[in-house]
């Protein structure tokens, strides 16, 4: 069975959370702290500019609840693993409609499953 890997960004507090399993899916040690710009580093080169726009939604007025993505990470070791990711977006409740959290889950899968991806 594939481990899931767990991630949260709260936009209120600034606070981001990564699981251990996030972190060793993405190659990160459990010690260093869940920041996007790492994430992006550990992001295939050719999937980056997808990833982004992905991620760049919960900035938008019509950011949609709930995407999925499969991108690619590389390793240290240099190998290339898939992941899938799916989140979901929780917007404030008063009428302005901004996001002010992000939940998901990452697993690694064998190949893409012909969700959106990255590449």
């Amino acid at each position: 069975m594939n481990e899931i890997g767990l991630f949260d960004i709260n936009f209120d507090t600034g606070e981001c959370y990564w699981s251990h399993e996030l972190k060793r899916m993405l190659g990160v040690r459990y010690d260093v702290p869940a920041e996007f710009h790492l994430l992006l580093q550990c992001i295939h080169p050719d999937d980056r500019r997808a990833f982004g726009r992905n991620a760049m939604q919960s900035f938008r007025d019509d950011c949609p609840k709930h995407s999925s993505i499969e991108f690619r990470v590389v390793r240290e070791n240099g190998r290339v693993h898939w992941l899938h990711m799916e989140r979901r977006a929780i917007v404030r409740e008063d009428g302005l409609k901004d996001v002010v959290r992000i939940l998901g889950f990452a697993l690694e899968v064998s190949a893409p499953a012909g969700l959106p991806r990255a590449a």
